[in-house]
């Protein structure tokens, strides 16, 4: 067994998503999965076709749809662009309903706003990265450029280190500005430290995917590539849970689940590739 896996590049969450579960349907659990998605903010109508599929699979078994995944990173809905304090204040007035919908799940945009001090209080991590990224990043004067202190922790050694259900998937964040001619670019790595690729992952893609693109808008630069790095993998066989009425959809399920979304990016594809047949 080997812990390091790194899936070739991908161009979207989609696309990505998929090569990895193919591999995961094939070999089973992988530990050290790595994907890099180069265009993670664009999707094609391939890519909504694959992203409706999982979305219908999840629905059909009462789990949490794509949705409510992408929306635990970062809630897109609440957001006015260039107004990161309305974004704050909406989020805070709904939290109270988001943790009696799932008292151990789906906080991660709490813990990046409302990160408790040692000493009392609280701090927000995203508006601080916000903040030195436009104070320090390459678009700064030259004598002030930082590349290396733009990162968000999501584990909580208090919180979390015991945990044997409920604990936090999603580790840690940082952010890499890179300087392209006149332009900066933002580059994101994200560290789980488990992944369930039925149920959450390319809901966690598309989340992380929307969070950089925040980032990048409210700094002025421009969104760039996603890496994640998770140190374990699985196609997971869905939950039961009597509140929400979910079921399991079983191994069978999910791999049933990839062939289909397989056949939809070939039929896709060779949609695309009809046309020109015909035009040579």
């Amino acid at each position: 067994m080997t812990y390091y896996n790194p899936m070739p590049p991908s161009r979207s969450c989609a696309d990505a998503w998929l090569d990895a579960a193919l591999r995961l349907d094939t070999e089973g659990p992988i530990y050290g999965l790595s994907l890099h998605i180069a265009n993670p903010a664009h999707h094609s109508e391939t890519d909504h076709a694959i992203i409706g599929e999982v979305d219908s699979l999840l629905r059909s078994y009462k789990a949490f749809p794509i949705v409510t995944v992408a929306n635990t990173i970062f809630p897109e809905d609440l957001w006015t662009p260039g107004d990161r304090d309305a974004l704050y204040a909406r989020y805070d007035r709904l939290y109270p309903k988001i943790k009696r919908a799932a008292p151990d799940w789906g906080r991660y945009f709490r813990r990046m706003t409302d990160w408790p001090k040692a000493r009392g209080g609280s701090e927000n991590q995203l508006e601080t990265l916000i903040m030195n990224l436009r104070k320090f990043g390459p678009a700064a004067p030259e004598e002030k450029n930082r590349y290396h202190m733009y990162e968000m922790t999501l584990f909580h050694p208090v919180r979390d280190a015991n945990k044997f259900r409920g604990r936090q998937c999603l580790s840690f964040i940082e952010i890499k500005p890179e300087l392209d001619g006149d332009a900066v670019r933002l580059h994101m790595t994200a560290l789980y430290r488990s992944h369930f690729y039925i149920s959450k992952t390319l809901g966690n893609l598309i989340g992380l995917s929307r969070l950089l693109n925040f980032i990048a808008r409210e700094t002025g630069h421009q969104p760039g590539t996603l890496t994640i790095h998770s140190t374990y993998a699985e196609l997971d066989p869905g939950d039961v849970n009597e509140k929400r009425g979910s079921t399991k959809w079983n191994k069978s399920g999910a791999s049933d689940l990839v062939k289909r979304c397989e056949t939809i990016r070939a039929e896709h594809a060779s949609a695309r590739a009809e046309p020109l047949a015909q035009a040579g």
